[in-house]
């Protein structure tokens, strides 16, 4: 009976130390954030670890909190109207407290007057046009909207014919195909025929599932949304695993005389001194096939080492240009960077 108990006792030890062991690799950020010439808190002021699950908004003194933030390398942002944005690259690996953050008023928003454009058929026409590009042409709009979609203003240029978006407030995208409240700020969206240029900064937020199948098809839906795009490929490439996630990678071949070299991922990936941080030196284009659905990409490098994340996140997203499937992406599929896809064995 002694040797029971004891044997209990140590397998009860041990599970709470592997417990503990799993809450020590979360972490808690928090602090407080101000007016740099009044000398006093921003109020409500975004603050957000950029394209995660993790941001909240400061209280009305300024104090902010972020609690169970995995640790790793994120770019941490505090947005607010009427004031610039602050942009500082984080390492957590440990709680981060008294942080101190001064804002300066944005003068431009303060003396800008500008009328807003009227909500007429124009604006519904390019509402709509803003709305395809940004959110995506496949996704469903009973599911996924834009609820403050009045707060965007659009300016035409007839002669390029090209269309320009802004947002004076964060942009409320509420995805109940994924799960998800996105709160985004519009940096620029410039539309023209033939190129589109979009980017904004933000933080999702989980909805809460009506029932348990609703839960179930939401983590469902956040998996098909993942397979085959661009951090699905970077992180079985960072694993080792490109043929059992389904990738099949070549070389571009530029015309019928060209004789690229095969794609060895040996000769492809590497790590760096930096903790978390892995390399990739590609030859030239190459092509990317998936299988399940089947699909084709192009990855063009834009830089002689491209640095990614352990989670398959490109360090400088502008080091790879992306052409076919994968370049389709918009932000009605978009998931957090801290979305955890687990790689088959």
């Amino acid at each position: 009976m002694k040797s029971l108990t004891k044997l209990y006792c140590l397998s009860l030890l041990l599970i709470l130390s592997f417990l503990n062991s799993l809450a020590q690799h979360t972490f808690t950020l928090s602090g407080i954030i101000s007016d740099k010439q009044k000398k006093e808190g921003v109020s409500f002021a975004h603050v957000y670890l950029n394209g995660t699950s993790f941001g909240t908004q400061a209280d009305d003194k300024g104090n902010f909190m972020l609690k169970n933030v995995p640790s790793g390398n994120y770019q941490f942002l505090i947005s607010m109207v009427g004031y610039q944005p602050l942009s500082v690259p984080i390492s957590i690996q440990q709680d981060v407290k008294n942080l101190h953050f001064e804002m300066l008023e944005n003068i431009t928003d303060l003396v800008e007057i500008k009328v807003q454009g009227q909500r007429d058929r124009v604006w519904e026409r390019q509402i709509r046009q803003f709305e395809n590009e940004f959110l995506g042409r496949a996704i469903d709009r009973d599911l996924v909207k834009i609820l403050n979609r009045e707060a965007i203003d659009f300016e035409y240029d007839p002669s390029t014919k090209t269309l320009k978006a802004s947002a004076k407030e964060p942009l409320l995208i509420e995805n109940k195909e994924l799960g998800y409240l996105y709160h985004g700020f519009l940096v620029g969206f410039e539309k023209a025929p033939k190129q589109l240029n979009f980017k904004s900064s933000g933080y999702f937020e989980a909805l809460n599932p009506i029932s348990n199948k609703e839960k179930t098809q939401w983590e469902k839906n956040r998996k098909y949304a993942f397979q085959g795009s661009i951090r699905h490929f970077l992180l079985a490439l960072i694993h080792q695993s490109l043929a059992n996630e389904g990738f099949y990678v070549t070389y571009y071949k530029e015309n019928r005389m060209s004789n690229p070299p095969p794609f060895k991922m040996e000769e492809v990936l590497f790590t760096t001194n930096k903790p978390e941080i892995y390399a990739i030196d590609l030859k030239g284009i190459i092509n990317v096939e998936f299988d399940s659905p089947r699909q084709f990409s192009k990855l063009k490098p834009m830089a002689k080492t491209i640095l990614l994340e352990s989670n398959g996140t490109l360090v400088d997203p502008y080091s790879i240009e992306v052409y076919g499937k994968m370049s389709e992406s918009r932000m009605g599929n978009e998931l957090p960077l801290d979305y955890v896809y687990e790689l088959k064995k």
